[in-house]
């Protein structure tokens, strides 16, 4: 089974799908400088049971540019879920794109059935630097030098990752993407109680954003969230953790989807 792809146009903007498998739906959000097609192992793994649709957010993949909007307020995620008459999917992000997943569950519970946080950007503005230098840096490369810098960089990733990985640095458009961090997260939390929540967080020795702390007020703010710590993992929790993940969020959706 492979990926089915098209387009849809949703608030001024060309945004690019991917959907594959079959069943009750799930739609993916990706990271900051990744692209749709970067979730394609965990689409692999979950396809049997479920429909995963994932997107290229504003600036990245194969969408438009952004246009000096911000796709982490969640209006493009839950335009796009109206336009494709998805009805109460699993919401599932990474970094930006759980940023983006919060925003779009606080702002429209009703649409969504639950909502799954893979270290979510709440980060300071040092940290938000990092990401958009090194995607600069790597914007400059070929694909095949991003993807060589990948995995000696990733040792812990899969051979799956990598192709796609790769090509999306080499897609982003950073012009026009916004730099800042997410603003206003306990906020967006506190509107999310509406929604069965589960945020997954790891090691912050090896690069994961979300702290303990961070995670403590979360869970604080909404009632309906539960946090699930997975060690020996960075920022990339399903690349470094791979089973561990599937298994979370499979228990998770198989409870609330």
């Amino acid at each position: 089974m492979d990926w089915s792809e098209g387009d849809v146009q949703v608030n001024g903007v060309r945004i690019h799908c991917q959907r594959r498998g079959r069943g009750r739906p799930i739609v993916a959000a990706h990271g900051f400088g990744d692209n749709g097609k970067c979730w394609t192992r965990l689409a692999q793994a979950l396809d049997a049971e479920y429909e995963i649709i994932a997107y290229d957010a504003r600036g990245h993949g194969l969408s438009g540019d952004a246009g000096g909007a911000d796709s982490r307020d969640g209006r493009d995620l839950f335009a796009l879920v109206t336009d494709l008459g998805i009805s109460k999917p699993a919401l599932l992000g990474h970094s930006m794109g759980a940023s983006t997943v919060a925003a779009a569950a606080a702002r429209r519970p009703e649409l969504f059935s639950c909502a799954i946080l893979e270290d979510p950007g709440w980060r300071t503005p040092e940290q938000a630097a990092t990401p958009r230098r090194l995607a600069t840096d790597l914007s400059a490369m070929t694909v095949e030098r991003i993807e060589e810098f990948g995995r000696k960089s990733n040792p812990k990733w899969h051979d799956v990752e990598f192709r796609a990985w790769a090509e999306s640095k080499s897609q982003v458009r950073l012009r026009g993407l916004p730099s800042a961090p997410a603003d206003g997260w306990k906020e967006i939390v506190r509107a999310m109680n509406g929604v069965p929540v589960l945020l997954i967080t790891a090691d912050n020795s090896l690069g994961s954003i979300v702290t303990p702390e961070t995670a403590d007020e979360a869970k604080r703010l909404c009632t309906t969230l539960e946090v699930l710590r997975l060690e020996g993992a960075g920022h990339n929790i399903r690349r470094e953790a791979f089973e561990r993940f599937v298994e979370a969020v499979r228990a998770f959706v198989a409870k609330h989807l």
